[in-house]
C-alpha cells in the first residue's frame, strides 16, 4: 500500500485544487484570471498573434470589435513596452493557441480576453501544478521513503499558499516557476549521476526560461553549482568535474541564452536598446534587506502565514547531520535568494497572500521539510509526537490562510498584529477587522526609507468591505434581495451594507 502513497497525496491536491477551480469558476466573471500583473505577463501571446503588432500601436486608433486589455506603458518611439518579461506568456502559449482556436466558434469574443481564455489559464495552472508534483515526488523519492515524499508533497501542496496561486490567482508566476524549478533540480540529479548532452541542453533551456519568468530566478542555479559538496575537498572535486564537462556547462549557457534572445529582440523592437529596465523607479535595496519582516511581519511574514516552512528551516540540522551532500546547496540557495527578494523595495510584494515570491523556491525547501518528517518518522521517542503534531497544526493552519484570504479576513496588504488576532479562527472578517488594519507606506518604502504609519479613509474601508461583499456569494445575493425590495439600485444598497458593517462591532 506504501507504494501508492505518493500518488494518492498527488491526486489528493489536484482533486482539491479541480474541486476549488470548477465550484467558483473564476475564470466566468470577467476582470478575474486576466487581471493585475497577469495582463502584462499574458500580453504578449494576444499582441503577437491576434492583432499582429507587438508594439500595440495598433491600439491608439483600433476600431474593431473586439475586446482586450493592454496595460503596457509608451515609449519615447510611440511603441508601448510590457512591464514584465514574456516567460509566463511562453507557458501559457500551448494553452492559449487552443483558446484561440475554439473562441470564435463556441460564439465568445475572440480578442484574447473571454472565457476560453481565461479557463485555458486556469487549466495550464492546473497542468504545471501536476507537472510540479510529480517531478517533486521524482526528486524526494532519491533520498526519502514513499511515505515521508508523500507527506512532503502533501503539505506543500494543500498547506502553503501554492494552493491559492494554483487555483484563485493561475495566471501569476508561481505555480509555473514551481514547476519549472522541480523539473530543474531532478535535471541536475540525473546529470550528477550521469551526465549527457541531453540533459545539459535541458537544464540550459529551462534556466533560461525560469530566468525569463522572473529575473530573480536565475539564483536558482546555485543549486547545480554547489549540488553534492559537502566539504573543500568536495569542492575541488566539482571544479575539476565541471572543468572536464566544460563542454556541457557552454551548452547550458548556450541554450539557456537562446531562451532569452526573443525577450532581447522585443525589447530592440519597442524600445530601441538590447537591455531595458521597465520597472522604472522599482529597485532593490541591498543595503537595507529587510529579512526579519519577510520572515515575521503581521502583515506578510513567511513563518507567519506559511507556518510549515519553520519546520523546512529547522530541517537544515537534519539536512546537515543525515543528507550532508544537500545541506551547503540548500542552505546557500536559501540565504542567497532569501537576502535578494528582501532587498526589493515592496518587501511585501503588493496584494498577495503571504511571501508569495518564495513560493518559487519550494522545491528546494522539501528537502529539509521532507528530513524534519523523516526524523519524526524514524523517532521511537514521545518528543517525536509533539513535534508532529505541531506539523501537522501548521499544514492545517496553513490551508486556513487559503480559506481566510478568499473571504477576506486576510487582507492583500495591510495586515497587522490587531488584525491578525482579530480574524484568527475566523472565515469572515469581523466590522472591527477594517479599523485595525492599515495601508503600508508605498511612497517611502519606494524611496528606502523607513515606512509612515497610514491608516485607511473610511472612503477606503466601505471600498474593501464592498469588495468582500461581492466575493461572498451568499452576501452578494442578499444585498441584491435587499435592494430589490427596497427599489434602489444595487450600488446603493452595497453601500449602506458596507457602511452598516463598519460602523457597528456586532
Amino acid at each position: 500500500m506504501k507504494k501508492y502513497f505518493v500518488a494518492l497525496s498527488i491526486t489528493l491536491v489536484l482533486t482539491t485544487v479541480i474541486f476549488s477551480d470548477f465550484n467558483v469558476k473564476i475564470w466566468k466573471t470577467s476582470g478575474r484570471v486576466i487581471q493585475w500583473d497577469v495582463i502584462d505577463y499574458y500580453g504578449y501571446l494576444p499582441a503577437a498573434f491576434i492583432y499582429h503588432d507587438i508594439s500595440l500601436k495598433f491600439k491608439d486608433h483600433y476600431t474593431g470589435e473586439k475586446h482586450f486589455v493592454f496595460w503596457a506603458k509608451k515609449t519615447s518611439t510611440g511603441s508601448y513596452v510590457f512591464k514584465m518579461t514574456m516567460g509566463l506568456s511562453v507557458m501559457y502559449a500551448p494553452f492559449f493557441f487552443v483558446a484561440n482556436a475554439v473562441a470564435g466558434h463556441l460564439g465568445y469574443d475572440n480578442g484574447g480576453y473571454s472565457v476560453p481564455y481565461r479557463f485555458a489559464i486556469v487549466m495550464a495552472a492546473l497542468f504545471y501544478l501536476a507537472l510540479g508534483l510529480v517531478f517533486l515526488a521524482r526528486v524526494l523519492r532519491f533520498y526519502f521513503s514513499e511515505t515521508v515524499t508523500a507527506l512532503t508533497v502533501l503539505s506543500i501542496g494543500l498547506g502553503t499558499n501554492l494552493f491559492w496561486y494554483s487555483t484563485f490567482e493561475p495566471g501569476m508566476s508561481h505555480v509555473y516557476s514551481f514547476a519549472l524549478v522541480s523539473v530543474f533540480l531532478y535535471l541536475t540529479i540525473l546529470w550528477h549521476r550521469r551526465s549527457s548532452l541531453l540533459r545539459a541542453v535541458l537544464l540550459g533551456l529551462i534556466i533560461g526560461l525560469l530566468t525569463l519568468i522572473r529575473p530573480v530566478n536565475i539564483l536558482i542555479a546555485l543549486f547545480f553549482v554547489f549540488y553534492d559538496v559537502k566539504s573543500r575537498r568536495d569542492f575541488k572535486n566539482k571544479c575539476l568535474l565541471y572543468w572536464n564537462k566544460f563542454p556541457h556547462l557552454i551548452l547550458m549557457v548556450m541554450f539557456g541564452f537562446m531562451v532569452l534572445v526573443p525577450q532581447l529582440l522585443y525589447w530592440k523592437t519597442v524600445t530601441g536598446n538590447w537591455l531595458y529596465y521597465s520597472y522604472g523607479k522599482e529597485g532593490f535595496f541591498f543595503l537595507h534587506p529587510q529579512i526579519i519582516n519577510v520572515l515575521f511581519s503581521f502583515r506578510k511574514g513567511w513563518f507567519v502565514y506559511t507556518p510549515v516552512m519553520i519546520f523546512a528551516v529547522a530541517g537544515m540540522y537534519f539536512l546537515f547531520k543525515k543528507y550532508r551532500q544537500l545541506f551547503i546547496t540548500v542552505f546557500l540557495l536559501l540565504l542567497v535568494y532569501l537576502y535578494v527578494v528582501s532587498s526589493w523595495w515592496s518587501w511585501w510584494y503588493g496584494g498577495s497572500l503571504g511571501q508569495r515570491e518564495l513560493i518559487d523556491i519550494y522545491p528546494v525547501m522539501a528537502f529539509p521539510l521532507a528530513a524534519t518528517m523523516s526524523w519524526i518518522i524514524s523517532r521511537k521517542a514521545r518528543m517525536a509526537y509533539p513535534v508532529a503534531l505541531l506539523v501537522l497544526t501548521s499544514v492545517l493552519l496553513g490551508a486556513f490562510y487559503n480559506v481566510q484570504y478568499y473571504y477576506g479576513s486576510v487582507h492583500w496588504d495591510s495586515m497587522t498584529r490587531q488584525a491578525w488576532f482579530d480574524s484568527f479562527g475566523r472565515v469572515h472578517p469581523s466590522p472591527r477587522f477594517y479599523k485595525l488594519i492599515k495601508t503600508p507606506d508605498y511612497g517611502n518604502a519606494l524611496l528606502g526609507l523607513p515606512e509612515k504609519s497610514i491608516k485607511k479613509t473610511k472612503k477606503e474601508s466601505v471600498e474593501v468591505i464592498i469588495q468582500q461583499i461581492k466575493k461572498d456569494r451568499k452576501w452578494y445575493q442578499l444585498v441584491k434581495e435587499k435592494a430589490k425590495k427596497r427599489n434602489i439600485p444595487l450600488d446603493s444598497m452595497l453601500m449602506l451594507d458596507a457602511k452598516y458593517c463598519l460602523e457597528h462591532e456586532k
